[in-house]
């Protein structure tokens, strides 16, 4: 599967959610995501395929799950 440039932030999330992560603050764009070790800001609608890679590896999430 190739990896698309852009990602929805809101998928992100979405997944996120459901591993164990709340909602901490949202301010604008941007999100603010913990599950009370690991801190995640997301900048929405759209999250560029770098942050995306940070965030699989911060989390050990792979990119499948998300895609």
């Amino acid at each position: 599967m190739k990896t698309p440039k852009i990602v929805k932030g809101d998928k992100i999330i979405k997944i996120l959610v459901k591993k164990g992560y709340n909602v901490k603050s949202r301010k604008g764009s941007h999100v603010t995501l913990s599950n009370g070790e690991i801190r995640i800001t997301l900048v929405l609608p759209l999250t560029t395929i770098g942050i995306f890679k940070k965030i699989c590896k911060l989390t050990g999430i792979s990119q499948e799950e998300f895609l």
